[in-house]
């Protein structure tokens, strides 16, 4: 059993490489932007060598461009943010399960420092490893009901059940 102290270390390192996973995209999209950038500056430049000749080609010229230029970093920009979106979500997908991995340990840590037997009215005992130990393993949630002498259970896929303790 992960005592809390290295679980919590393994999320730490966990969500620093998702971060430098993170920052690796965000990077990957300024290469992107700034290559795009130079690609329509470069355009730009040629329109302009072409249709110095006449004035009127010239301004309709640099009002393409302008308008492919707007285009252009209108379309990066959107890139941008999709690739952001994605990788918040892979942040936020990988995050998760270190910090339901870090609550169960620990909660199981601080169970296993007492010894809990639960007795009922008749005179029966029975200690929360046997509870466990009487529940199939899809459940993922247990009420126990001493006083009915049942253990009612809820599995992952919301399947449902119960059992006797005695």
């Amino acid at each position: 059993m992960a005592t809390k102290k290295k679980v919590t270390e393994e999320v730490k390192e966990a969500a620093k490489k998702v971060s430098d996973k993170a920052v690796a995209e965000k990077i990957e999209v300024k290469k992107t932007v700034r290559a795009a950038a130079r690609n329509t500056k470069a355009k730009a430049a040629e329109n302009k060598e072409k249709s110095a000749a006449k004035k009127a080609e010239k301004q309709e010229v640099k009002a393409a461009v302008s308008a492919e230029a707007k285009d252009v970093k209108d379309a990066t920009k959107i890139e941008a943010k999709k690739k952001a979106t994605a990788a918040k979500r892979k942040v936020k997908e990988a995050v998760a399960p270190a910090a339901e991995a870090v609550k169960k340990p620990v909660a199981k840590a601080k169970a296993g420092k007492v010894n809990l037997v639960f007795e009922s009215l008749l005179g029966g005992a029975v200690t929360p490893e046997q509870i466990i130990d009487l529940l199939p393993k899809e459940a993922t949630d247990a009420y126990v009901k001493i006083e009915e002498n049942t253990i009612y259970w809820v599995g992952k896929n919301g399947e449902m059940g119960s059992v006797e303790i005695w």
